[in-house]
């Protein structure tokens, strides 16, 4: 009699185990951590640009959670849905918080004026005739701008152009003083080039002084290269 209730006794112990273990496994599954992320954490965008951010959920059965999205700078960047609005020059942080509550995850924006300039602006120019090359590739002018500044001026556009077959990049580089300056005045030429496509800002290591003269030939390209 005794053995019986000793088995019973152990059946009765192995199913609790058998079922708390199912509970601790039921809970193992409810705390799998939750967590939001958006597919860019920096953008660069020019005025008039937009900027479209979507997040990933982990696990992936959060995915049907809603999204609430902020701009820390309304003037800067306009909010719609997922969609953002380049409005003006200057920085924007924008913020993506899971309508639970419980996750969240940020982007910050660079939003830049545009590239665009007119040839009468300045009263003298520098001419650059180069080889542009943008981490291994040539440059693209569907998906890419390229420019010349002073400081942060712009002072000339890259323009795609061919001879004999050769593509070759030319850029009128303007100023108000002429080669020579009587009063010493230099000015560092600095190349920077915008992928729209990628939303990326970069400059080139390679800069000008300004001295009204030509820099590369058709046969000899100066070399702009990242």
């Amino acid at each position: 009699m005794k053995h019986k209730t000793g088995t019973v006794t152990l059946l009765i112990l192995t199913a609790m185990l058998n079922a708390s273990c199912g509970l601790l496994d039921i809970d193992s599954n409810d705390s799998l951590p939750k967590a939001m992320q958006l597919d860019r954490h920096t953008a660069y965008l020019m005025v008039g640009d937009q900027l479209e951010l979507h997040p990933a959920f982990t696990p992936d059965d959060e995915s049907n959670i809603g999204v609430l999205w902020t701009s820390s700078a309304d003037s800067v960047l306009s909010v719609g849905e997922n969609m953002f609005n380049a409005l003006s020059p200057g920085t924007s942080m924008v913020r993506a918080l899971s309508t639970d509550g419980l996750m969240e995850d940020s982007c910050l924006v660079y939003v830049m004026r545009r590239w665009e300039m007119t040839d009468a602006e300045y009263p003298y120019e520098m001419m650059v005739y180069a080889k542009v090359t943008v981490h291994g590739q040539p440059f693209d002018p569907m998906t890419m701008i390229l420019g010349a500044f002073v400081n942060d001026e712009m002072r000339g556009a890259g323009e795609l152009m061919e001879w004999q077959g050769q593509a070759y990049v030319r850029f009128r580089i303007g100023s108000d003083i002429s080669y020579y300056d009587p009063n010493g005045i230099m000015e560092t030429v600095t190349f920077r080039v915008y992928n729209r496509q990628e939303l990326l800002y970069e400059e080139f290591p390679q800069t000008l002084e300004y001295d009204g003269e030509a820099h590369g030939t058709l046969t000899n390209l100066y070399q702009l290269s990242l």
